[in-house]
């Protein structure tokens, strides 16, 4: 069994408060792109792990993490072989771990039999995660609490992202831990995006915020460099994914997308241009 873990851009990504709990209550709206892990599943024996970054072959990882959670939870003494290809940037914004982690759910209730219902794999997915009940269906959808409610909305008009990623890996949690009150808002930019899904209409760039944007910059300076080249290779919008420090804009047609990519690549940017995609897998 292959599955195809797709990875999000953050169109917003609003913060309201501090929530009792800790944690920030957010209200985002996400879309995943066409770029993907690749993530194989056999049957065996016992429980093993590899992936193609060796760094990343731990216990520690969502996707060893996610096989064990499903073991435990319902008594599995079956096994499974799981081996990752990465193709996203780790730590980069663009939720590859969670998407990984919603992948080896879904993989490993075919394999095992499970019959899972969905809203049981989701219970199952905020566990590991809060992007990770996303990716068990993507597309398009508003994310709230802390990110994990997760509503699906009427998917956009094609569209298409142009991607920075930059070397640095950013941890979300010293970014989330650099937010501070100035950076709250009411949530109408999100409000806005999530009406215009509603409506089926093509989407405009120009109200989206993210909230972490500042507090990745801070920490991250090499953040705003990419964005002035973005600018500079012809975009009129750009915006960090998620935590960051990953850059990015959105073209409506493929051609204008690769042209914009291209144009950076020239500007020494390693820019891709990848499609919107209507699912968290494949």
């Amino acid at each position: 069994m292959v599955v195809n873990c797709y990875a999000k851009i953050n169109l917003t990504l609003e913060i309201l408060g501090k929530r009792a709990d800790g944690y920030h209550e957010v209200r985002s709206v996400m879309q995943t792109i066409g770029l993907a892990d690749r993530l194989e599943v056999l049957p065996a024996a016992g429980l093993s792990f590899a992936c193609s970054d060796s760094a990343l072959a731990t216990p520690d990882n969502l996707v060893y993490r996610a096989a064990r959670l499903l073991q435990s939870e319902y008594g599995v003494r079956a096994g499974a072989a799981l081996r990752l290809e990465k193709r996203i940037p780790v730590a980069a914004g663009l939720g590859g771990g969670s998407s990984n982690a919603a992948g080896t759910i879904i993989a490993l209730n075919r394999l095992w039999g499970l019959q899972l219902p969905h809203s049981e794999q989701q219970r199952l997915a905020a566990q590991l995660g809060s992007d990770v009940p996303f990716f068990l269906s993507g597309g398009t959808a508003l994310a709230a609490g802390r990110g994990e409610k997760i509503t699906p909305l009427p998917s956009l008009p094609a569209h298409w992202a142009v991607l920075v990623p930059l070397p640095r890996a950013l941890s979300a949690a010293a970014v989330y831990q650099a937010v501070t009150p100035s950076d709250y808002t009411a949530g109408v930019a999100t409000a806005d995006t999530v009406a215009a899904a509603q409506r089926g209409t093509r989407i405009t760039q120009t109200r989206w915020r993210n909230a972490l944007a500042r507090p990745a910059q801070t920490i991250a300076p090499e953040i705003a460099a990419a964005q002035n080249a973005v600018i500079q290779a012809g975009a009129s919008h750009v915006h960090v994914s998620g935590s960051g420090p990953t850059v990015f804009t959105v073209c409506q047609e493929e051609a204008a997308a690769r042209s914009l990519a291209a144009g950076l690549r020239r500007l020494a940017c390693p820019a891709e241009a990848v499609p919107f995609v209507r699912t968290g897998w494949a």
